[in-house]
Protein backbone atom coordinates (compact mmCIF):
# COMPACT_ATOMS: atom_id res chain seq x y z
CA UNK A 1 0.00 0.00 0.00
CA UNK A 2 1.45 3.37 -1.01
CA UNK A 3 0.99 6.44 1.13
CA UNK A 4 -1.86 7.71 -1.02
CA UNK A 5 -3.89 4.83 0.36
CA UNK A 6 -2.92 5.74 3.88
CA UNK A 7 -4.09 9.28 3.23
CA UNK A 8 -7.48 8.02 2.05
CA UNK A 9 -7.80 6.04 5.28
CA UNK A 10 -7.07 9.13 7.31
CA UNK A 11 -9.74 11.10 5.53
CA UNK A 12 -12.33 8.42 6.27
CA UNK A 13 -11.86 8.62 10.04
CA UNK A 14 -14.98 8.86 12.15
CA UNK A 15 -15.22 11.92 14.35
CA UNK A 16 -15.32 11.01 18.01
CA UNK A 17 -16.63 13.78 20.20
CA UNK A 18 -16.33 13.84 23.96
CA UNK A 19 -19.39 15.72 25.16
CA UNK A 20 -18.78 18.46 27.73
CA UNK A 21 -20.42 16.70 30.66
CA UNK A 22 -18.21 17.89 33.52
CA UNK A 23 -14.96 16.74 35.08
CA UNK A 24 -16.43 13.57 36.57
CA UNK A 25 -17.35 12.47 33.05
CA UNK A 26 -13.90 13.28 31.66
CA UNK A 27 -12.08 10.41 33.36
CA UNK A 28 -12.36 8.32 30.26
CA UNK A 29 -10.42 7.84 27.04
CA UNK A 30 -9.52 11.22 25.61
CA UNK A 31 -10.04 10.07 22.02
CA UNK A 32 -9.71 6.33 21.42
CA UNK A 33 -7.59 5.67 18.37
CA UNK A 34 -9.73 4.23 15.61
CA UNK A 35 -8.68 2.66 12.33
CA UNK A 36 -8.70 5.95 10.46
CA UNK A 37 -7.10 8.07 13.17
CA UNK A 38 -3.43 7.75 12.42
CA UNK A 39 -1.81 5.01 10.36
CA UNK A 40 1.08 2.82 11.49
CA UNK A 41 3.54 2.16 12.83
CA UNK A 42 4.80 0.33 9.75
CA UNK A 43 7.45 -2.27 9.20
CA UNK A 44 9.19 0.42 7.18
CA UNK A 45 8.08 3.95 6.32
CA UNK A 46 10.18 5.85 3.79
CA UNK A 47 9.94 9.63 3.45
CA UNK A 48 11.53 10.71 0.18
CA UNK A 49 12.55 14.06 -1.33
CA UNK A 50 12.38 15.83 2.01
CA UNK A 51 14.44 18.72 3.35
CA UNK A 52 15.83 17.81 6.78
CA UNK A 53 16.23 20.05 9.82
CA UNK A 54 17.77 17.52 12.17
CA UNK A 55 18.09 19.63 15.33
CA UNK A 56 21.02 20.80 17.46
CA UNK A 57 20.98 24.05 15.39
CA UNK A 58 22.04 22.18 12.25
CA UNK A 59 20.97 23.94 9.03
CA UNK A 60 18.61 22.33 6.56
CA UNK A 61 19.96 19.73 4.16
CA UNK A 62 18.55 17.71 1.31
CA UNK A 63 16.51 16.67 -0.52
CA UNK A 64 17.05 13.50 1.45
CA UNK A 65 15.40 10.26 2.48
CA UNK A 66 14.19 9.59 6.02
CA UNK A 67 13.65 5.95 6.98
CA UNK A 68 11.50 4.75 9.90
CA UNK A 69 11.24 1.12 10.96
CA UNK A 70 8.46 0.56 13.46
CA UNK A 71 8.77 3.49 15.82
CA UNK A 72 12.50 4.21 15.32
CA UNK A 73 14.54 6.32 12.97
CA UNK A 74 17.12 4.22 11.12
CA UNK A 75 20.04 5.11 8.92
CA UNK A 76 19.32 5.83 5.28
CA UNK A 77 22.93 5.18 4.26
CA UNK A 78 22.98 2.54 1.54
CA UNK A 79 19.19 2.45 1.64
CA UNK A 80 17.51 0.09 -0.80
CA UNK A 81 13.72 0.44 -1.09
CA UNK A 82 11.44 -2.59 -1.01
CA UNK A 83 8.15 -3.05 -2.87
CA UNK A 84 6.17 -3.28 0.39
CA UNK A 85 7.61 -0.06 1.91
CA UNK A 86 5.12 2.63 2.85
CA UNK A 87 6.22 5.82 1.06
CA UNK A 88 5.58 9.51 1.55
CA UNK A 89 6.74 11.66 -1.32
CA UNK A 90 7.65 14.77 0.67
CA UNK A 91 8.59 17.03 -2.21
CA UNK A 92 8.25 20.62 -0.99
CA UNK A 93 8.10 19.54 2.69
CA UNK A 94 10.55 20.03 5.53
CA UNK A 95 11.05 17.36 8.22
CA UNK A 96 11.89 18.40 11.78
CA UNK A 97 11.92 16.70 15.17
CA UNK A 98 8.48 16.68 16.74
CA UNK A 99 7.87 19.82 18.80
CA UNK A 100 7.63 19.69 22.60
CA UNK A 101 5.40 21.90 24.76
CA UNK A 102 6.77 21.76 28.29
CA UNK A 103 3.78 23.43 29.97
CA UNK A 104 0.28 22.21 29.13
CA UNK A 105 -2.90 22.08 31.23
CA UNK A 106 -5.54 20.08 29.40
CA UNK A 107 -7.99 20.27 32.30
CA UNK A 108 -8.02 23.20 34.67
CA UNK A 109 -10.42 25.22 36.78
CA UNK A 110 -12.59 27.35 34.50
CA UNK A 111 -12.61 24.93 31.58
CA UNK A 112 -12.91 21.54 33.24
CA UNK A 113 -15.62 20.51 30.79
CA UNK A 114 -13.44 21.12 27.73
CA UNK A 115 -13.17 17.85 25.75
CA UNK A 116 -9.63 16.54 26.34
CA UNK A 117 -9.17 15.55 22.71
CA UNK A 118 -9.77 19.18 21.65
CA UNK A 119 -6.40 20.31 22.97
CA UNK A 120 -4.63 17.06 22.10
CA UNK A 121 -5.67 17.24 18.44
CA UNK A 122 -4.76 20.92 18.15
CA UNK A 123 -1.33 20.14 19.55
CA UNK A 124 -0.74 17.24 17.14
CA UNK A 125 -1.99 19.35 14.24
CA UNK A 126 0.79 21.85 15.01
CA UNK A 127 3.50 19.20 15.09
CA UNK A 128 3.60 18.79 18.87
CA UNK A 129 4.53 15.18 19.65
CA UNK A 130 5.29 15.49 23.38
CA UNK A 131 3.94 17.55 26.26
CA UNK A 132 4.58 18.02 29.95
CA UNK A 133 1.15 17.90 31.56
CA UNK A 134 0.88 20.12 34.63
CA UNK A 135 -1.86 18.86 36.95
CA UNK A 136 -2.69 19.25 40.62
CA UNK A 137 -2.85 16.10 42.72
CA UNK A 138 -6.66 15.94 42.52
CA UNK A 139 -6.42 15.44 38.74
CA UNK A 140 -3.12 13.63 38.47
CA UNK A 141 -4.63 10.15 38.13
CA UNK A 142 -6.46 11.31 35.00
CA UNK A 143 -3.22 12.70 33.57
CA UNK A 144 -1.30 9.52 34.41
CA UNK A 145 -3.95 7.43 32.67
CA UNK A 146 -3.61 9.71 29.65
CA UNK A 147 0.15 9.16 29.79
CA UNK A 148 -0.26 5.36 29.76
CA UNK A 149 -2.82 5.43 26.95
CA UNK A 150 -0.62 7.68 24.82
CA UNK A 151 2.44 5.52 25.43
CA UNK A 152 0.45 2.51 24.23
CA UNK A 153 -0.89 4.53 21.26
CA UNK A 154 -4.45 3.76 22.32
CA UNK A 155 -5.50 7.40 21.94
CA UNK A 156 -4.86 10.28 19.59
CA UNK A 157 -2.37 12.31 21.62
CA UNK A 158 1.20 13.50 21.89
CA UNK A 159 3.48 11.78 24.38
CA UNK A 160 2.59 12.84 27.91
CA UNK A 161 4.89 13.37 30.86
CA UNK A 162 3.08 14.23 34.10
CA UNK A 163 4.25 16.91 36.50
CA UNK A 164 2.22 17.54 39.66
CA UNK A 165 1.35 20.74 41.48
CA UNK A 166 2.32 19.93 45.06
CA UNK A 167 1.68 22.24 47.98
CA UNK A 168 1.09 22.01 51.70
CA UNK A 169 0.36 24.04 54.81
CA UNK A 170 3.27 22.56 56.74
CA UNK A 171 6.69 21.03 56.19
CA UNK A 172 5.33 17.60 57.02
CA UNK A 173 2.37 17.95 54.65
CA UNK A 174 4.38 19.12 51.65
CA UNK A 175 6.95 16.35 52.13
CA UNK A 176 4.16 13.79 52.33
CA UNK A 177 2.52 15.18 49.18
CA UNK A 178 5.78 14.98 47.25
CA UNK A 179 6.15 11.34 48.30
CA UNK A 180 2.56 10.65 47.21
CA UNK A 181 3.25 12.19 43.80
CA UNK A 182 6.38 10.10 43.42
CA UNK A 183 4.55 6.92 44.39
CA UNK A 184 1.82 7.59 41.84
CA UNK A 185 4.39 7.85 39.06
CA UNK A 186 4.70 11.61 38.61
CA UNK A 187 7.93 12.72 36.91
CA UNK A 188 8.42 16.16 38.43
CA UNK A 189 7.05 18.85 40.70
CA UNK A 190 5.48 21.38 38.39
CA UNK A 191 4.23 24.08 40.69
CA UNK A 192 5.75 23.24 44.05
CA UNK A 193 4.35 24.75 47.21
CA UNK A 194 3.81 28.13 45.59
CA UNK A 195 0.39 28.67 47.12
CA UNK A 196 1.90 29.27 50.52
CA UNK A 197 3.89 32.18 51.88
CA UNK A 198 5.84 29.84 54.17
CA UNK A 199 9.40 29.77 52.89
CA UNK A 200 10.31 26.74 55.00
CA UNK A 201 7.50 24.78 53.38
CA UNK A 202 8.88 25.73 49.95
CA UNK A 203 12.39 24.65 50.91
CA UNK A 204 11.04 21.39 52.29
CA UNK A 205 9.17 20.67 49.06
CA UNK A 206 12.31 21.21 47.01
CA UNK A 207 14.40 19.12 49.37
CA UNK A 208 11.91 16.24 49.29
CA UNK A 209 11.76 16.38 45.49
CA UNK A 210 15.55 16.19 45.32
CA UNK A 211 15.58 13.20 47.67
CA UNK A 212 12.94 11.49 45.53
CA UNK A 213 14.97 12.07 42.36
CA UNK A 214 12.26 14.35 40.94
CA UNK A 215 12.92 17.48 38.93
CA UNK A 216 11.22 20.71 39.95
CA UNK A 217 9.92 23.48 37.72
CA UNK A 218 7.90 26.13 39.50
CA UNK A 219 5.48 28.91 38.79
CA UNK A 220 6.49 31.04 41.75
CA UNK A 221 4.31 33.63 43.46
CA UNK A 222 5.44 37.25 43.34
CA UNK A 223 3.94 37.76 46.79
CA UNK A 224 6.81 35.84 48.36
CA UNK A 225 9.59 37.32 46.21
CA UNK A 226 11.03 39.74 48.83
CA UNK A 227 11.77 36.71 51.04
CA UNK A 228 12.32 33.91 48.52
CA UNK A 229 13.04 34.93 44.96
CA UNK A 230 13.89 32.79 41.94
CA UNK A 231 17.60 32.73 42.70
CA UNK A 232 16.93 31.73 46.32
CA UNK A 233 14.81 28.87 44.99
CA UNK A 234 17.52 27.85 42.50
CA UNK A 235 20.07 27.75 45.32
CA UNK A 236 17.63 25.59 47.28
CA UNK A 237 17.40 23.07 44.43
CA UNK A 238 14.77 24.39 42.01
CA UNK A 239 15.68 23.19 38.50
CA UNK A 240 13.67 25.61 36.42
CA UNK A 241 11.29 28.57 36.37
CA UNK A 242 8.15 28.85 34.31
CA UNK A 243 6.90 32.35 33.39
CA UNK A 244 9.11 34.91 35.14
CA UNK A 245 7.63 35.56 38.57
CA UNK A 246 10.25 36.23 41.27
CA UNK A 247 12.97 36.76 38.64
CA UNK A 248 12.89 40.58 38.29
CA UNK A 249 13.18 40.90 42.05
CA UNK A 250 16.58 39.18 41.88
CA UNK A 251 17.72 42.01 39.59
CA UNK A 252 16.63 44.86 41.86
CA UNK A 253 19.18 47.44 42.99
CA UNK A 254 18.40 50.00 45.65
CA UNK A 255 15.08 48.39 46.58
CA UNK A 256 13.95 45.17 48.19
CA UNK A 257 10.44 44.82 46.77
CA UNK A 258 8.38 46.08 43.83
CA UNK A 259 7.14 49.67 43.90
CA UNK A 260 3.41 49.06 44.04
CA UNK A 261 1.04 52.03 43.71
CA UNK A 262 -0.93 53.21 46.77
CA UNK A 263 -4.07 51.17 47.27
CA UNK A 264 -2.65 48.19 45.38
CA UNK A 265 -4.56 44.94 45.93
CA UNK A 266 -2.57 41.82 45.02
CA UNK A 267 -5.77 39.75 44.91
CA UNK A 268 -7.16 41.91 42.09
CA UNK A 269 -5.99 40.41 38.78
CA UNK A 270 -6.51 43.71 36.94
CA UNK A 271 -4.21 45.53 39.35
CA UNK A 272 -1.74 42.68 39.68
CA UNK A 273 -1.11 42.29 35.95
CA UNK A 274 -0.96 46.05 35.41
CA UNK A 275 1.72 46.26 38.11
CA UNK A 276 3.56 43.27 36.63
CA UNK A 277 3.92 45.19 33.38
CA UNK A 278 5.84 47.85 35.25
CA UNK A 279 8.19 45.48 37.06
CA UNK A 280 11.10 44.85 34.71
CA UNK A 281 11.84 48.57 34.35
CA UNK A 282 12.70 48.54 38.06
CA UNK A 283 15.54 46.06 37.51
CA UNK A 284 19.24 46.65 36.91
CA UNK A 285 19.98 47.62 33.28
CA UNK A 286 20.93 44.81 30.87
CA UNK A 287 24.66 43.97 30.93
CA UNK A 288 25.25 45.99 34.10
CA UNK A 289 27.49 44.38 36.77
CA UNK A 290 24.56 43.19 38.93
CA UNK A 291 22.59 41.95 35.90
CA UNK A 292 25.62 39.95 34.71
CA UNK A 293 26.28 38.56 38.18
CA UNK A 294 22.73 37.23 38.48
CA UNK A 295 22.79 35.71 35.02
CA UNK A 296 26.14 34.01 35.67
CA UNK A 297 24.92 32.43 38.91
CA UNK A 298 21.87 30.96 37.20
CA UNK A 299 24.22 29.54 34.56
CA UNK A 300 26.45 28.01 37.23
CA UNK A 301 23.38 26.33 38.75
CA UNK A 302 22.41 24.84 35.35
CA UNK A 303 19.03 26.51 35.71
CA UNK A 304 16.31 26.29 33.04
CA UNK A 305 14.07 29.16 31.97
CA UNK A 306 10.70 28.59 30.33
CA UNK A 307 9.53 32.03 29.17
CA UNK A 308 5.90 31.51 28.26
CA UNK A 309 5.90 34.71 26.20
CA UNK A 310 2.78 33.95 24.18
CA UNK A 311 0.42 33.53 27.12
CA UNK A 312 1.13 37.14 28.13
CA UNK A 313 0.88 38.73 24.69
CA UNK A 314 -2.64 40.08 25.21
CA UNK A 315 -1.17 42.45 27.79
CA UNK A 316 0.86 44.28 25.17
CA UNK A 317 -1.69 44.11 22.34
CA UNK A 318 -5.12 42.96 23.45
CA UNK A 319 -6.79 43.47 20.09
CA UNK A 320 -4.23 41.36 18.23
CA UNK A 321 -4.40 38.48 20.70
CA UNK A 322 -8.17 38.47 21.08
CA UNK A 323 -8.88 38.72 17.34
CA UNK A 324 -6.29 36.27 16.01
CA UNK A 325 -7.78 34.73 12.88
CA UNK A 326 -7.56 31.16 14.17
CA UNK A 327 -10.12 31.89 16.87
CA UNK A 328 -12.90 31.94 14.26
CA UNK A 329 -12.60 28.25 13.39
CA UNK A 330 -10.78 26.68 16.31
CA UNK A 331 -11.62 28.47 19.59
CA UNK A 332 -13.95 26.27 21.64
CA UNK A 333 -16.75 28.29 23.30
CA UNK A 334 -15.98 26.79 26.72
CA UNK A 335 -12.45 28.18 26.43
CA UNK A 336 -13.62 31.46 24.92
CA UNK A 337 -15.87 31.99 27.95
CA UNK A 338 -12.83 32.08 30.21
CA UNK A 339 -11.05 34.59 27.95
CA UNK A 340 -13.75 37.27 27.71
CA UNK A 341 -13.03 40.20 30.08
CA UNK A 342 -14.77 39.64 33.36
CA UNK A 343 -14.50 40.59 37.02
CA UNK A 344 -15.42 37.04 38.04
CA UNK A 345 -13.53 34.73 35.66
CA UNK A 346 -9.92 33.94 36.56
CA UNK A 347 -7.30 35.68 34.38
CA UNK A 348 -9.97 37.62 32.43
CA UNK A 349 -8.83 40.99 33.72
CA UNK A 350 -8.72 43.01 30.48
CA UNK A 351 -11.62 45.32 31.30
CA UNK A 352 -10.36 48.92 31.52
CA UNK A 353 -7.07 47.78 29.95
CA UNK A 354 -5.41 50.92 28.62
CA UNK A 355 -2.92 51.91 25.92
CA UNK A 356 -0.60 52.89 28.77
CA UNK A 357 -0.84 49.37 30.21
CA UNK A 358 0.03 47.96 26.79
CA UNK A 359 2.99 50.34 26.35
CA UNK A 360 4.34 49.34 29.77
CA UNK A 361 4.02 45.66 28.87
CA UNK A 362 5.82 46.18 25.56
CA UNK A 363 8.73 47.65 27.48
CA UNK A 364 8.42 44.80 29.99
CA UNK A 365 8.81 42.29 27.17
CA UNK A 366 11.84 44.12 25.79
CA UNK A 367 13.76 43.80 29.07
CA UNK A 368 12.54 40.27 29.82
CA UNK A 369 13.49 39.14 26.32
CA UNK A 370 16.95 40.71 26.64
CA UNK A 371 17.64 38.62 29.73
CA UNK A 372 16.38 35.39 28.16
CA UNK A 373 18.31 35.94 24.94
CA UNK A 374 21.58 36.65 26.75
CA UNK A 375 21.07 33.59 28.94
CA UNK A 376 20.79 31.52 25.76
CA UNK A 377 23.82 33.25 24.25
CA UNK A 378 25.95 32.26 27.24
CA UNK A 379 24.93 28.61 26.99
CA UNK A 380 21.92 28.57 29.30
CA UNK A 381 18.94 26.32 28.65
CA UNK A 382 15.79 28.05 27.43
CA UNK A 383 12.81 25.84 26.64
CA UNK A 384 9.43 26.25 24.96
CA UNK A 385 6.34 26.00 27.13
CA UNK A 386 3.09 27.87 26.67
CA UNK A 387 0.61 27.44 29.53
CA UNK A 388 -1.93 27.76 26.73
CA UNK A 389 -5.59 27.81 27.64
CA UNK A 390 -5.33 31.20 29.33
CA UNK A 391 -5.56 34.83 28.23
CA UNK A 392 -6.35 34.21 24.53
CA UNK A 393 -3.53 31.71 24.01
CA UNK A 394 -4.77 28.42 22.56
CA UNK A 395 -3.24 24.95 22.33
CA UNK A 396 -0.79 24.49 19.46
CA UNK A 397 -1.16 28.06 18.22
CA UNK A 398 0.39 29.30 21.45
CA UNK A 399 3.55 27.23 20.94
CA UNK A 400 4.14 28.51 17.41
CA UNK A 401 3.53 32.07 18.57
CA UNK A 402 6.01 31.45 21.40
CA UNK A 403 8.63 30.45 18.82
CA UNK A 404 7.98 33.68 16.93
CA UNK A 405 8.43 35.65 20.14
CA UNK A 406 11.69 33.85 20.92
CA UNK A 407 12.81 35.01 17.48
CA UNK A 408 11.72 38.53 18.41
CA UNK A 409 13.86 38.23 21.55
CA UNK A 410 16.94 37.60 19.40
CA UNK A 411 16.91 33.84 18.84
CA UNK A 412 17.64 32.63 15.33
CA UNK A 413 14.95 30.38 13.90
CA UNK A 414 17.23 27.38 14.53
CA UNK A 415 17.72 28.44 18.16
CA UNK A 416 13.97 28.93 18.61
CA UNK A 417 13.34 25.46 17.19
CA UNK A 418 16.01 24.01 19.48
CA UNK A 419 14.09 25.48 22.44
CA UNK A 420 11.03 23.49 21.35
CA UNK A 421 12.93 20.30 20.56
CA UNK A 422 16.32 19.24 21.95
CA UNK A 423 16.46 21.79 24.80
CA UNK A 424 12.98 20.84 25.99
CA UNK A 425 13.86 17.14 25.64
CA UNK A 426 16.91 17.71 27.86
CA UNK A 427 14.76 19.39 30.49
CA UNK A 428 12.35 16.45 30.48
CA UNK A 429 15.20 13.91 30.57
CA UNK A 430 14.16 12.56 27.17
CA UNK A 431 17.06 13.72 24.99
CA UNK A 432 18.21 10.14 24.36
CA UNK A 433 14.84 9.33 22.76
CA UNK A 434 13.41 12.48 21.19
CA UNK A 435 14.33 16.07 20.36
CA UNK A 436 16.38 15.55 17.19
CA UNK A 437 16.33 13.44 14.05
CA UNK A 438 19.08 10.91 14.79
CA UNK A 439 19.45 7.22 14.08
CA UNK A 440 18.05 5.15 16.92
CA UNK A 441 15.74 7.81 18.31
CA UNK A 442 11.98 7.47 18.42
CA UNK A 443 10.16 8.41 15.23
CA UNK A 444 8.66 11.73 16.33
CA UNK A 445 8.70 13.86 13.18
CA UNK A 446 6.76 16.82 11.83
CA UNK A 447 6.43 17.42 8.09
CA UNK A 448 5.79 21.06 7.25
CA UNK A 449 4.70 22.58 3.94
CA UNK A 450 7.25 25.34 3.51
CA UNK A 451 10.54 26.31 5.08
CA UNK A 452 10.11 27.19 8.78
CA UNK A 453 13.64 28.63 8.82
CA UNK A 454 12.37 31.32 6.48
CA UNK A 455 9.06 31.80 8.29
CA UNK A 456 7.92 30.13 11.50
CA UNK A 457 4.35 30.83 10.39
CA UNK A 458 4.79 27.73 8.23
CA UNK A 459 3.61 25.74 11.28
CA UNK A 460 0.29 27.52 11.77
CA UNK A 461 -2.88 25.51 11.25
CA UNK A 462 -4.71 26.69 8.16
CA UNK A 463 -1.59 28.12 6.55
CA UNK A 464 -0.50 31.68 5.86
CA UNK A 465 -1.25 34.05 2.99
CA UNK A 466 1.27 33.65 0.17
CA UNK A 467 1.60 35.44 -3.13
CA UNK A 468 0.63 33.24 -6.08
CA UNK A 469 2.07 33.32 -9.63
CA UNK A 470 -1.13 35.00 -10.88
CA UNK A 471 -0.71 37.83 -8.37
CA UNK A 472 -3.42 36.63 -5.98
CA UNK A 473 -2.91 35.82 -2.31
CA UNK A 474 -3.79 32.35 -1.06
CA UNK A 475 -3.25 30.53 2.20
CA UNK A 476 -0.48 27.97 2.02
CA UNK A 477 1.68 26.01 4.42
CA UNK A 478 0.92 24.51 7.78
CA UNK A 479 1.88 21.17 9.22
CA UNK A 480 1.01 18.42 6.73
CA UNK A 481 1.76 15.28 8.72
CA UNK A 482 2.70 14.70 12.34
CA UNK A 483 4.43 11.40 13.07
CA UNK A 484 4.44 10.30 16.68
CA UNK A 485 6.00 6.96 17.60
CA UNK A 486 5.97 5.97 13.93
CA UNK A 487 2.22 6.66 13.59
CA UNK A 488 1.31 9.10 10.81
CA UNK A 489 -1.40 11.67 11.54
CA UNK A 490 -2.93 13.82 8.82
CA UNK A 491 -2.79 17.32 10.35
CA UNK A 492 -5.51 18.58 8.01
CA UNK A 493 -7.81 15.78 9.11
CA UNK A 494 -7.20 16.58 12.78
CA UNK A 495 -8.04 20.22 12.15
CA UNK A 496 -11.28 19.28 10.44
CA UNK A 497 -12.24 17.27 13.51
CA UNK A 498 -11.47 20.19 15.81
CA UNK A 499 -13.38 22.59 13.58
CA UNK A 500 -16.43 20.35 13.63
CA UNK A 501 -16.12 19.93 17.41
CA UNK A 502 -16.08 23.72 17.83
CA UNK A 503 -18.95 24.25 15.38
CA UNK A 504 -21.19 21.73 17.15
CA UNK A 505 -20.33 23.15 20.58
CA UNK A 506 -21.27 26.64 19.38
CA UNK A 507 -24.54 25.33 18.01
CA UNK A 508 -25.42 23.93 21.45
CA UNK A 509 -25.00 27.30 23.17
Amino acid sequence: MRFAAIKRGLLLCALLLVAPLGLAQQWQDAAPRQAGQGQGPFKRLVITNVMLIRGHSMPASGPATLVIEGNRLVSSAGFTPRPDDQVIDATGLYALPGLIDTHVRLIDGGYESLPPDYGLKLLLAHGVTAIASMQDLSRVDWALRLQRQSAANEIVAPRVQVWADVSGDSVEEVRANVRVAKKRGVFGIGEGSVYTNNVEVMRAGLDEARKAGMRSHWHMSASVAPRFNALDAARAGLNGLTHWYCLPEVLFEGQTHPHYPPGFNFSDDRQRFAAAGRLWKQTAPPHSPHWNKVLDEFLALDFTFEPTFSVYEAHRDYMRASRAEWHDAYLHPLLEKTFIPSTTERFSHFYDWTSTDEAEWRNNFRLWMAFVNEYKNRGGRVIAGTDAGFMWSNFGFGLIRNLEMLQEAGFSTLEALDAATIKSAEHLGLQASIGSLETGKLADVVLVAGNPLTDLKAFYAGGTLRLQPDGSAKKQGGVRYTIKDGIVYDAHGLLREVEQMVSEARARR
